[in-house]
Formats: C-alpha cells, structure tokens, sequence
C-alpha cells in the first residue's frame, strides 16, 4: 500500500527522492519521462488502493485551486505529486497572479472595463490576427470564449477563495506604495496600466516578507490557500508519478496508475474525474528542442515539468495545441547546462552601466524589455550568415554597477564568488575570459565562438551606449522607455545615484574590472499541452470532451497563446482555470468503475 502524506508529514525516503531529483539535471531528461500507456482497462473488478471523488495530479497553484473548489462541493479529493515536494514550479515563483477588474481595483473606483480588458489581452495574445472591433477581437472563436471566461471568472474566483481560505491580497509594488504596472501599460489597448497584478498580503508575518509593502511570494501564496486543508476531505501522495490514466468500458476516466517506488504501481479510484496540473515540459529536452520557437537551455519550473500530461492526453485522442509558445525568460547558461532547472530566471538585466551583446560584440535589443519578449531575442535567424548569432549574449558591466547593483541577480553580492560571473581587468582580457568559458561549453552550445572584431565591435557600442545614457535617450532600442522597465530598475537594490535623465543608462566605466554572465533563452515553463474547453475538459480531436479528464495550469495549452499581460499573468489563469476546473470535475456524476 502507498503512504498516504499529510500537509505536515515529511517525505519518506531517499530511494524514490533521489531519483526524481536527478530530473533536474540537464542530461537526465528524454521522452523516458513520459509514459508509456495512456490508459489502462478498468472494471468492477479492479482493485483500487485509494479512491477519492476527484483526483488532482500536481500541487501548485491550479491543483490547490481546483482541490479547493470541489470540497467546497462536496467532493473528496485525492492530490498526487511526483516529487519529494510539494507545490510546484508556484512554490519556486515569486508568487505574484494578474487579475483584471479585481477588488482593490473596484474598491480604489478604477473600472476596469471588460471589453477593454479583453483588447489589451488579445492585441498581446494575437498581434498577428488583432482586430479591435472584431467580435472576437481577432482571436479564435474557442480561443477568445476562454479570453472571455478568464475575464469574467478571474475576480470572483478570487474573491471566493479569500472567502474561504486564509489568502489575503495587496497590490504588487515595486517600491512602498508604488505600484507595479503591466508589463505594457503604455500601449494604447491597455486602458488600467497598474493595479492587475496582486500578491498575498503577509504584512503581518515579516519573515515571509519577499516585496515592498510586504507581499509574498509563490510558497506564502500556497501557505495561505493551504491553511485549514487538514479540515477538507484532501489527501495528499508526494513522490508519485501517474503513468496513465484508467478507463471503463465506455471511455470514461476513472482513476491513475501511479507508481510510488513500491513494488507494483497502485491504482487510485476517480468517482467522478481525474484532472491533471502537472506544469509543463521545460525539461523533457527532446520535446522542448521538437515543439519550442527556439532553443532553450533551461528554466526555473520545477524539476518535474517533464511534460507528462502530453503523452498521456494523446495517447486518449486529445488535441495539441500552442506547443510551439512559453513563458520566456532569460537564463545564465553556464548554470543551465549543468542544471537545467535554474533557481532563478534573469527577469531584469540589472545595473545601468551595463549592455548586452552577442557574439559579434554588437548590442541586439533592449536589455531592460520585459523577460517575455528579451529572451526570444534570441531565436533571431540570420538569413545571410545562417545562423543564430544572438543564441547567446554576454551582460557585460562595470565596477559601478557591480557595486551598486550588488545581490541583483545575475549581479552577485560582493562575498559572492560564483562560478559563472566572469571577471577581468579589461575588456580584451573579459573577451579571452569569456572565450574560455566558451571552450569549456561547447560540447553543449556546438561550439559557439567569439567573432575575430569581437573587441573592435564592443568598444564601439560600448562608445554609442555611453553617448545614449548621456542623452537620455537610446536611439537604437529605446531602453527606459516604459513604466515597467523602470519599476524593474530598483525592484531589488535602493535607487543608486544617476546624474543623468534616464535612469537605466550610466556610461560604462573606461577602467574595470569588468564582468560578464552568458545569457541565452529559458523559460518559466511552457504553456502548451491538451486543448480544453472552458470547463477545464481536455478535448478530443473530434471537439467532445473526453469524459471524466480535465487539465489547467501549464500542462494545458494557454489561452494567453504568445502574450505574457503583466505579473502574474502565468498563475492568475491558473488560479482562475483550476478553481473552475475542480468546480466541474466535483459536478460530475459517479462513473461505473
């Protein structure tokens, strides 16, 4: 029999931990890690080792949303993890979730229209196919019904968790009493620029403390929803792993196999569905390299978004869909490629006295742009030269910054020594530095060099940049230019003394030490997987529900598609899908075994 875990028990054992650990490493991961059936019979015969009304496959934010919401209906729950711990890729998040119309905005008098809302979304989410006086704005019709749900349903699914639970809610600041804004606030579709974006209100607990104003993170996000699970009818199984899914005679879902290290894997009993938030697959390396836009090294998801829902919902007849999409941010590769799931994402290139540029010493983007975009900066092609000549880019900044963005990852503390800051005397001795480490990946990055003027090329943008940070103005990238990028700025560190007008530019130092990171494309986590409808049922290829499996979160393709709207805008949808979600699979009637 499996051991059944409490919120507060410990995980048992080293065997079965250790295993799944080594999911995290960059070699470890291939299409092993899905399973091998999709389903397997089940009957009156079956014998079940646990059975609840509703099984929840995952422990993050959707999983906990949906648990939430079906034993507020009544319904029993069984939650299953396959690691050692619970909560997630949402547990490691900073722990913020966008919520348009929510009630601080309501209760501040900010109408936050509907339709307005749903532009703002789908100019971000389709730019390619944005219509604004379309009647789905451009977007797919089924596409544009979840769009809508999302923003009708988002609000009161929060408000019904506040009721119920312990979750409390400010607004996300970037400094007390300064506000965060969406990530485009200063495009004309976005009529409410700040105040969607909320984290758990932990003033109270200054241990807890990870924001100005003292908001939370992802871990006190899941410690306030969790509170009182020990009085729901919710078990939990850690270091779990479902291999497939059991079906009736008629095609019905009606429980999981799961292989806990025991001697044979158990079965557990779904009375009514079995829903899946088992996050995405950032790690299984071949369906990454096979689905994504462009090549990544690695994320900060948790090291079980393995991708396993793929193979199990194709294996009933589901339907994919934004496989090719994530939630981008860059990563310091040579962390990735020793560990692929990173601790942490680079969300903000951090410092003013610094710049990015590739392997030709040229500066390609704005290193200030929202992670979401800045990261497939990367994936640019060369038509001429065929090749990716940003696949990887190299921060590179001065003492100043170094000093006065100390402990603003990827800038380290000034006791810090890792291993992957670069550091020189001068910057023809950070280029032989930078092509050391070069040398020592190149089994892993096909051996990406340095370009021969790579010297001559970074000196003349390092004199251009310096030309810009003492105008204000940066005529190549526009690097400033917007609220968020100027909220990221001091997110971390005091504001540091600029004399000059834009405040995330500062000419680079002529004398070092130098120091420099390699930067390439990573992920929150993906965002593709089976389609489902509204109610969180995955769809089979003939557009039915397939009866009794749901998904939400990111093992399930996102009805944000490209678009990343501000913080939070991965766990917000996941809240919001996963409480609807876990409310249907509760309104289903018992399934014959």
């Amino acid at each position: 029999m499996s051991k059944q875990i409490r919120q507060d028990d410990e995980p048992r054992g080293l065997r079965r931990r250790d295993v799944l650990k080594g999911l995290a490493g960059a070699g470890a991961l291939g299409a092993t890690s899905l399973p091998a059936i999709a389903a397997v019979p089940s009957d009156a015969s079956t014998t079940w080792n646990q059975q609840a009304d509703v099984v929840i496959v995952g422990s993050g934010i959707a999983a906990t949303s949906a648990a939430i919401a079906a034993t507020q209906r009544g319904a029993t729950v069984i939650m299953i993890e396959k690691m050692p711990f619970k909560g997630g890729t949402t547990a490691k998040s900073a722990g913020v979730f966008w919520i348009p119309n929510n009630p601080l905005l309501r209760a501040a008098g900010v109408v936050d229209d509907r339709l307005d809302a749903l532009r703002y979304m789908v100019r971000l989410a389709y730019p390619d196919s944005f219509l604004p006086n379309h009647p789905t704005l451009g977007a797919p019709a089924a596409a544009f019904t979840l769009l809508e749900t999302f923003v009708d349903n988002a609000s009161p699914v929060l408000e019904k968790l506040m009721a119920d639970t312990g979750l409390r809610i400010i607004p996300w600041q970037f400094a007390p009493d300064a506000i965060w804004p969406d990530y485009y606030g200063h495009i004309p579709e976005n009529k409410v620029s700040k105040g969607r974006s909320l984290v758990t209100d932990v003033r109270p607990y200054p241990e807890r403390h990870f924001w100005a104003g003292g908001g939370g993170s992802g871990e006190s996000l899941l410690w306030m929803l969790q509170q009182g699970f020990d009085k729901r009818p919710i078990q939990m199984l850690l270091e779990h792993q479902v291999l497939a899914v059991t079906q009736n005679a008629a095609g019905q879902v009606t429980g999981v196999v799961a292989d806990g290290g025991e001697t044979q894997p158990i079965r557990v009993r779904a009375n009514k569905a079995v829903m899946f938030a088992t996050g995405g697959f950032t790690h299984n390396v071949p369906m990454a390299d096979g689905f994504l836009r462009g090549k990544i090294w690695g994320g900060c998801a948790a090291p079980g978004s393995t991708g396993d829902f793929v193979g199990i919902a194709t294996g009933l007849g589901a339907t994919l869909g934004n496989m090719n999409n994530a939630w981008w941010a860059q990563v310091p590769v040579e962390v990735a490629v020793k560990t692929r799931s990173v601790p942490s994402n680079v969300w903000s290139c951090p410092g003013d006295s610094m710049l990015e540029v590739n392997r030709y010493g040229v500066r390609f983007g704005n290193e200030k742009v929202a992670y979401n975009e800045r990261a497939q900066l990367h994936f640019t092609w060369d038509p001429v030269k065929l090749e990716y000549p940003n696949q990887l880019g190299f921060m590179i900044w001065d003492s100043r910054t170094s000093k006065a963005y100390a402990g603003y990852d990827p800038i380290p503390l000034p006791t810090a020594k890792p291993a992957h800051i670069i550091e020189a005397a001068t910057l023809p001795e950070l280029r032989k530095a930078i092509e050391a480490r070069l040398l020592a990946i190149a089994p892993q990055t096909g051996g990406i060099t340095l370009a021969k003027d790579f010297d001559a090329n970074l000196q003349k943008a390092i004199q251009r940049f310096n030309g810009f940070a003492k105008s204000g103005k940066d005529a190549d990238f526009q690097r400033g230019g917007t609220p968020n990028e100027n909220a990221w700025q001091y997110a971390v560190v005091k504001p540091a003394a600029n004399p000059y007008a834009n405040k995330t530019m500062h000419p680079i130092a002529s004398t070092g030490p130098f120091y420099a990171v390699i930067l390439g494309a990573g992920t929150l986590d993906t965002k593709g997987g089976p389609i489902v409808n509204a109610s969180g049922q995955v769809l089979h290829a003939s557009g039915q529900p397939i009866p009794g499996l749901y998904g939400a979160g990111n093992c399930v393709a996102s009805p944000a598609h490209q678009a990343y709207w501000g913080g939070g805008g991965t766990i917000g949808p996941a809240m919001t899908f996963g409480y609807l979600a876990g409310t249907a699979a509760a309104a289903e009637a018992i399934r014959p075994a």
